[in-house]
């Protein structure tokens, strides 16, 4: 295991969720990728608890200022998110990066190809996300 999670309480839309947090330290681009595939694998373990009948996407969502991964399983309308969300904080990345590693990983992440779910990724609003 390459990143250490914590879990915490954060609260988001008024509701508290569980975050799972993390941290990558590493600049170079193989820990960058081994951590991303971490994040992505983490979220996929979560699926299980993170389900139901309205769930829809695996959202990636990219916030380049902050270096903020974060993915949640949400609906249809992308407003409705899961109580387990996945967080990681890296060194600073292009948005273009992030992306392109994320979805290199899906090609061969076959714990996730279990689930009837849509990956899609954003950097801005999630109205605007486009499909791994």
């Amino acid at each position: 295991m390459f990143l250490s999670w914590e879990e915490k309480e954060i609260v988001t839309d008024a509701q508290e969720r569980t975050g799972h947090i993390s941290e990558c330290i590493v600049q170079d681009e193989g820990g960058i990728r081994l951590a991303l595939a971490e994040c992505v694998e983490k979220s996929v373990s979560l699926l299980q608890a993170n389900i139901n009948d309205e769930s829809l996407y695996l959202m990636f969502e990219w916030c380049a200022s902050l270096s903020v991964l974060t993915i949640v399983v949400t609906d249809s309308s992308k407003k409705n998110d899961s109580q387990h969300i996945v967080k990681c904080t890296f060194a600073k990345l292009e948005t273009e990066d992030v992306q392109y590693w994320i979805s290199d990983y899906f090609t061969t992440c076959a714990s996730f190809m279990r689930y009837s779910l849509v990956a899609a990724f954003h950097c801005d609003k999630r109205s605007e996300s486009t499909l791994l």
